[in-house]
């Protein structure tokens, strides 16, 4: 047992998730385990512990965004090098986007998950929330009550003051010092918090897998097998063949560290299906695995974290055409296109809002002509693809963060290289 916790992090969570999807195909109405336990309450008090762990890491989510990206601002120095990388961001973020639905619709196109399933007869979906406004997404980023958006975790609003407090204390020079010092050692004292709570972490992949796979019925899995299988092929091919190959031919890095160093992230990322709970284990391992500098890894993954959702763009992509598909109804090139922009948009107002990707799919549904209530289709294996989906959100952050940090001189090649898988030796 001690050899185990001797163990990498990311291989104890991977261990610990094959151990809950084990118990959960054990606990469900149908598994192997039906009539020896109450497969419900273990349900339930698994759900229970892994709830605990995704609050534990959320907890920090908030103040460590808030402190960390108002002090990468201030230690950026220059507000001229700021609206650089800013740009810089955009730069990739935008066009990632665009690219991440094209594949969704070109996957589905190609694969065509929809087809051959019967939609079932009365059928109705689940409430809906409208997507927000104009002024629900300007209020996204200008918070009227800065405290108020810290309580209550608005990302958007929280990033926006902490970049107005890092330029306020920039202008106020030697007299707001004081205020950087506490803001730089916060920073170190949660990041180092975040190390502490990270060793619970096989113990909630566990739990939360366990739970994910007794909560999937069996006619779920089976019926949407092809959705799942296409999102999953999708997700796979843009989280390690696109970001890969960026890795690799544009900015002539190795690849294997890169995966390697973020390999913690990617397990966290699969097990809690959010990047706003991975995003304080995703610093760090920018921080400590990818020599990336701390003010760059706070500024680019805190923005990526939430405008940059490359996996979600693709989901809904997806998602949009299993509906057609399913309802037998034929697109034409200007629906696609409409889809893919409306995709990558909705990706972006999505990030700031709980369940965000279920408020915007029935806007792009509606381009399609896709009736809404496919949505309560896809309810049953949203987790499972969330999952999914939410690796790759976490690694577009984390490959834009080393991209920006090696064309502004951040990023420190030897500690990456250093991050080499190690020789196979012959025993």
């Amino acid at each position: 047992m001690t050899a185990f916790f001797q163990k990498p992090l990311w291989l104890r969570i991977l261990v610990a998730m094959v151990l809950g999807v084990i118990l959960g195909f054990g606990i469900r109405p149908d598994g192997y385990l039906d009539g020896l336990i109450d497969g419900e309450a273990w349900s339930a008090a698994l759900k229970l512990m892994g709830d605990a762990f995704i609050r534990l890491i959320r907890m920090l989510s908030v103040p460590l965004i808030f402190v960390s990206v108002a002090a990468a601002v201030v230690s950026i120095g220059d507000l001229s090098r700021l609206g650089k990388s800013g740009a810089r961001i955009a730069a990739l973020y935008i066009p990632s986007g665009l690219l991440a639905a094209c594949l969704g619709v070109g996957l589905a196109m190609l694969l065509q998950p929809g087809a051959g399933i019967d939609a079932p007869a009365g059928l109705s979906a689940p409430p809906v929330k409208p997507p927000p406004t104009g002024a629900d997404i300007l209020a996204m980023f200008i918070p009227a009550n800065p405290v108020k958006a810290l309580a209550e975790g608005d990302m958007l609003s929280v990033i926006v003051f902490a970049i107005l407090l890092g330029i306020g204390v920039l202008g106020a020079r030697e007299a707001a010092k004081p205020v950087a010092d506490v803001l730089d050692g916060a920073a170190h004292a949660l990041t180092k918090l975040v190390t502490y709570i990270m060793e619970l972490a096989p113990i909630g992949a566990f739990a939360l897998m366990a739970w994910a796979v007794a909560l999937m019925g069996a006619d779920a899995l089976v019926k949407l097998a092809a959705l799942i299988g296409t999102v999953y092929l999708g997700c796979f091919i843009y989280g390690f063949v696109v970001y890969g190959g960026f890795i690799k031919f544009v900015l002539g890095l190795p690849i294997l560290p890169f995966f390697k160093g973020m390999s913690e992230a990617m397990a966290v990322a699969y097990s809690t299906s959010s990047s706003n709970a991975t995003l304080p284990v995703t610093m760090r391992c920018m921080t400590e695995k990818l020599g990336i500098s701390r003010r760059m890894s706070a500024f680019v993954s805190s923005m990526g974290a939430t405008v940059n959702m490359d996996g979600t763009a693709m989901y809904i992509c997806i998602v949009t055409i299993f509906g057609a598909q399913l309802f037998g109804i034929p697109l034409d090139n200007g629906q696609l296109v409409g889809i893919v922009i409306a995709a990558s948009l909705g990706a972006i107002g999505a990030a700031g809002i709980p369940g965000g990707s279920i408020v915007f799919i029935p806007l792009v549904l509606g381009i399609a002509g896709v009736p809404v209530e496919v949505i309560a289709i896809i309810l049953g294996a949203d987790r499972i693809m969330d999952m999914m989906r939410t690796v790759v959100n976490v690694l577009g952050d984390s490959a834009a963060a080393v991209a920006v940090a090696k064309w502004e001189g951040e990023l420190d090649a030897d500690a990456y290289k250093a991050n080499q898988l190690p020789e196979v030796r012959p025993v």
